[in-house]
């Protein structure tokens, strides 16, 4: 279990008490938050619909104290939480971090243009600009002690809002390469392109384990919506269609179409 600082910045009220309502706002932001973190490191992609998997749930089960204007965040490590989590290969994830280190790690992303902005989408953006809720309630600033954690003031939330606004549209593509990895637990794969060798991570249509092999290290072609970064690569490719390269000629077309 690691413990988490949070110091909330709120001249109205004495260091032994919060507004419920601040706080519901704040939690609501950190724990879904923390939650997409984890599911864009593994899926490229931090939200879709429905219920997240019940790893992520375990992984962002936290305890809680407030004292002196500090919120005390206890998160386990994945280790501790998911242990069965690494018994597939889960090579995005460190067993010895928690939620809460990968949800810093994106928030440090978003307001540092010179690191990763694959650590990011367009909903974690939307989702971040929740923490507006909390100086509605009377916060002056949101400041993450643990680490090089970052400070959340109002004016914060335009860096949110113009980062998503920067995200170029999703579009409809054909990719060609080497099918590298396929895994079963979240359907997500990692194509090597052709010529350039970049890894692209996917999300696949359901397969089964035949269909898996029968594309496992093979050249394939692969069609789907494309979703970016900030920068405009690719972030995610989620598919309707592999198949084997068999024809040469519309393999190489794709080549030269991407």
């Amino acid at each position: 279990m690691q413990i988490y600082s949070i110091k909330i910045e709120n001249q109205s009220v004495d260091s032994h008490t919060i507004s419920v309502t601040l706080l519901q706002a704040l939690l609501s932001v950190l724990i879904e938050g923390s939650k997409g973190a984890l599911r864009l490191r593994t899926e490229g992609r931090s939200m879709v619909r429905g219920a997240p998997p019940q790893w992520i749930k375990s992984a962002t089960t936290f305890s809680m104290a407030f004292k002196d204007k500090q919120l005390q965040i206890g998160s386990p490590t994945l280790h501790e939480s998911v242990p069965e989590l690494f018994h597939e290969k889960m090579e995005e994830l460190r067993p010895e971090c928690t939620a809460i280190d990968y949800f810093q790690e994106s928030l440090s992303s978003v307001l540092n243009n010179e690191l990763d902005d694959s650590l990011y989408d367009k909903a974690l953006l939307d989702l971040l600009q929740g923490f507006r809720h909390t100086f509605y309630q009377g916060a002056d600033s949101i400041h993450f002690l643990t680490g090089n954690g970052p400070e959340i003031t109002l004016e914060t939330m335009n860096v949110f809002k113009e980062l998503a606004d920067k995200i170029p549209p999703s579009r409809r593509v054909k990719m060609a390469g080497r099918l590298d990895e396929v895994r079963s637990n979240d359907r997500t794969f990692k194509l090597i392109t052709t010529p350039n060798n970049v890894t692209v991570k996917g999300i696949t249509q359901p397969m089964t384990q035949k269909e898996v092999q029968a594309l496992l290290g093979k050249e394939v072609i692969i069609s789907g919506i494309a979703f970016y970064t900030t920068s405009g690569r690719t972030l995610r490719i989620e598919t309707d269609q592999i198949s084997l390269a068999n024809a040469r000629e519309e393999y190489e077309r794709v080549i030269r179409e991407m």
